[in-house]
């Protein structure tokens, strides 16, 4: 990074609560999911109390949760949105700007999916590399019984992450230890597993 990038822009925040900042507690707060990513605004989720990556268990039927999210910001921002399986389902909007906005409502969900919140403005790029003013939590999860949400687009994107995330380990990446690329190769290799089973279970070709 260097003196053009406003601090705090262009990174992912995991919440440790009151455990110390070690990177090990760092890790463990970004496997639990309860992170965010932004330019700047800090943006916050709750659903029915649960905090991203959190579940929450719906009954067959769906049902209605509760979602408050809160954003603050040193640039003005002008929108605050949750989504619900990427389709905005409440907002609030502040015409003139605003540093700081909160959004509470009860919405229907149907079925299983996820739930996010995410903030916006209508300012131009902050940075020289041109980063609008924006920010986006990880999901806060529904299940239900029953019920899968499998979207063969979704998979189709991931697999081409994890390919390209290969061909940079495998090509460009600085090797430490033996030991290490080997994990890594292991993590692509289960994960490339795991979507290819998905694919055959709903008899996808591919």
């Amino acid at each position: 990074m260097g003196a053009y990038m406003p601090v705090g822009t262009n990174r992912a925040y995991a919440y440790l609560g009151q455990e110390e900042f070690t990177f090990a507690n760092w890790a463990k707060a970004v496997r639990s999911g309860n992170t965010f990513v932004t330019s700047g605004p800090l943006l916050f989720l709750e659903a029915d109390g649960r905090s991203p990556g959190q579940e929450i268990n719906l009954s067959a039927g769906g049902g209605t949760i509760e979602v408050h999210a809160s954003a603050k910001s040193f640039v003005p921002f002008h929108r605050l949105e949750v989504v619900l399986n990427g389709r905005i389902v409440a907002s609030r909007d502040a015409a003139s700007g605003t540093r700081e906005m909160t959004l509470t409502e009860k919405i229907e969900a149907p079925g299983p999916g996820w739930l996010a919140a995410r903030c916006s403005s209508q300012l131009g790029p902050v940075t020289s590399w041109e980063f609008m003013v924006q920010a986006h939590t990880s999901p806060v999860y529904l299940t239900a019984p029953g019920q899968e949400l499998f979207s063969q687009d979704a998979v189709a994107y991931m697999l081409a992450l994890i390919e390209g995330t290969q061909i940079f380990a495998e090509n460009l990446a600085i090797r430490l230890d033996r030991e290490r690329l080997a994990a890594t190769r292991k993590v692509l290799s289960e994960a490339r597993d795991a979507l290819h089973r998905r694919l055959h279970e709903h008899n996808i070709p591919h």
